[in-house]
C-alpha cells in the first residue's frame, strides 16, 4: 500500500511583538492561512454624513440651525506593512486574493479567553510579489473593518 505524505515547513516565532495584527484567511486550497503583522500599522476612521436636509424654522429666535443630517456612517481601517522574504509572498498573495479574511480582536488575551475573530476586507489593488535580485519585499495592505453603528434620527 502506497502512503502519500508531504513535508511542510511551519515558521514559529515565540517572541512577543509590538502592536500585533494577526490575520487569518481562506487560501486557494480551501484551508486557513495565518500571518502576524507587527510594528508597522496605522489606524484611521473615515466618516460620511447621511441624508442632509433643511430644517423648517418656525421661530428664528429659538432656532439652532437651518440644516441637519439623519446620521453618519463610519468605517475604521488599518494600514499594515511588513518586510517579507520573497519566499513568503505566496502566502501573502493568498491573503490579498482571498474573499474571506479575519482579524484576531484579542491578541493579548486569546490564550485565556479564547480567540475572538472579526471578518474584515482586504482592500483591492496591486501587490508586488516578485522583484529579481531582491531577497525582501516591502508589503503594504489596507484592512477595512465592519461598518460602525452610529446614532441616527
Amino acid at each position: 500500500m502506497a502512503r502519500l505524505t508531504e513535508k511542510k515547513r511551519i515558521k514559529i516565532d515565540t517572541e512577543c511583538k509590538d502592536f500585533p495584527v494577526y490575520l487569518c484567511w481562506i487560501n486557494s486550497l480551501g484551508g486557513y492561512d495565518y500571518w502576524l503583522f507587527f510594528k508597522s500599522h496605522e489606524e484611521s476612521t473615515k466618516t460620511k454624513s447621511q441624508t442632509p436636509y433643511l430644517i423648517n424654522i418656525d421661530d428664528l429666535e429659538t432656532a439652532t440651525a437651518t440644516n441637519d443630517i439623519i446620521g453618519k456612517q463610519a468605517v475604521h481601517t488599518f494600514k499594515i506593512g511588513a518586510r517579507m522574504k520573497q519566499e513568503d509572498m505566496d502566502g501573502i498573495t493568498g491573503l490579498y486574493e482571498s474573499p474571506k479574511a479575519m482579524l484576531l480582536m484579542n491578541p493579548e488575551t486569546w490564550q485565556d479567553d479564547g480567540p475572538v475573530w472579526q471578518r474584515v476586507i482586504v482592500k483591492t489593488g496591486s501587490l508586488l510579489v516578485l522583484k529579481t535580485g531582491t531577497a525582501f519585499l516591502d508589503v503594504k495592505l489596507q484592512i477595512q473593518m465592519p461598518f460602525v453603528n452610529t446614532q441616527k434620527e
